[in-house]
């Protein structure tokens, strides 16, 4: 029994109470204490040991205001001073004390008496996490029956574990895309020309989250399709939830789709087929908000169906056969764009994924981390930089005007 079903902004004095009621054994994911931690250098390297412990395997919780003896919750022992302070003095610890930093969250969650505190770890998938305040240089792991110092082959291990979810993304991406290619995508796409969007989050090669798949059945503004306010149609099948473009069923093809995975990978696609005078045209400044945006709004709903950060994204462009398309700007009478207007010079297309470590808090966050990504996209089409950023490196779009 634990809490990390629950949001920590929803954690209720009850369910802290309900722990100790059930007699909630310690875990590698929960952790009590009956007072909070002092100021001595013992104290400061106790509670970094704690949170580094957790962090580097499952996350977890670390609740203070619990008496626990040999691990077993007893009795409530609230935190009866300034929590705000309290939660501030610890978050900076753990933010001075630890390399690299960790994700930790907290609440205080009011009681009889005061208050219980609640640190919540998330999931490092960037260990491990060692000490460093006092040049101590340790590092500290978790099982059921607590934290423990790992040995060289755990270590080994635990420094793997980054490279390894970065290949297995390249991986993933390289086979959906050949599948894509290939026509076999869960839906017939109205054209074969298509921009592929892939939000993976690290936590889909560690374990299966539990999907809400029967609220998302009915939920047609949750992972909606590029370039469609919401889905009009939605399907549960075999890989996981499909939504789709178009309402016509009977014309047995989509425009766009999203194949929400069981592990919590996205993919979005989009078919490319934009013509001005007749040709084909890929306009980069366009592509770049559909694809902040985009991005952006399927991150957003996997954390609302608790499928937490870090996600990598990344961008793709497939089309038939080299030369198809040419890359354009909006705009392109501006003299500033001549040097725009590159034909395709591959088939495919596969722009640097970009890491979020929390989902972006708006659209100019969302389009600063994906900068690099979108200067690849301006790459392929001859130009030396997107040219949806401003010399300050801002997003900036250029004025749209008609193309003739």
């Amino acid at each position: 029994m634990a809490l990390l079903h629950i949001p920590l902004d929803q954690i209720t004095e009850q369910n802290v109470l309900d722990l100790i009621d059930a007699k909630a054994a310690e875990t590698h994911v929960i952790e009590y204490k009956r007072d909070t931690y002092g100021n001595a250098y013992k104290d400061y390297s106790e509670f970094l040991a704690d949170v580094s412990s957790l962090a580097n395997t499952s996350g977890g919780d670390l609740i203070i205001g619990i008496d626990a003896p040999n691990g077993i919750p007893d009795k409530p022992t609230p935190f009866s001073n300034n929590f705000d302070d309290e939660i501030l003095r610890l978050e900076n610890i753990a933010r001075g004390g630890l390399q690299p930093r960790i994700s930790l969250s907290s609440r205080a969650v009011p009681t009889k008496g005061g208050h219980f505190l609640i640190l919540r770890v998330a999931r490092s998938y960037n260990p491990p996490h060692r000490i460093i305040r006092e040049n101590s240089n340790r590092f500290w792991a978790r099982s059921s029956a607590g934290k423990y110092e790992p040995n060289v082959d755990e270590l080994r291990n635990l420094f793997l574990l980054a490279p390894r979810i970065a290949d297995r993304t390249r991986d993933f991406r390289i086979g959906r895309l050949a599948r894509i290619a290939a026509g076999d995508a869960p839906v017939t796409l109205m054209y074969p020309d298509v921009l592929v969007v892939h939000v993976v989050p690290f936590s889909a090669f560690d374990r299966d989250p539990v999907l809400p798949m029967a609220e998302l059945q009915q939920n047609y503004n949750a992972f909606c399709p590029i370039g469609s306010r919401s889905s009009m149609a939605i399907k549960i099948n075999f890989d996981g939830l499909l939504t789709m473009s178009n309402g016509d069923r009977s014309k047995g093809v989509e425009r766009a789709y999203v194949q929400l995975f069981r592990g919590g990978i996205v993919e979005a696609v989009d078919s490319l087929y934009v013509r001005a005078s007749g040709e084909p045209l890929i306009p980069v400044s366009e592509k770049d908000r559909t694809i902040i945006s985009n991005s952006m709004r399927l991150m957003r709903d996997l954390s609302e169906i608790k499928v937490d950060p870090p996600y990598a994204v990344l961008v793709s462009f497939l089309t038939p056969e080299r030369g198809r398309f040419n890359f354009t700007p909006v705009g392109s009478e501006s003299a500033y764009y001549d040097f725009m207007g590159s034909y395709t010079d591959r088939a495919q297309y596969d722009f640097k994924e970009v890491i979020f470590d929390r989902v972006p808090a708006d659209f100019s966050a969302c389009a600063s981390l994906m900068k690099p990504s979108l200067d690849q996209v301006a790459h392929a089409g001859g130009a030396p930089a997107s040219p949806s950023f401003n010399k300050d490196g801002a997003f900036y779009p250029p004025p749209i005007t008609k193309q003739t």
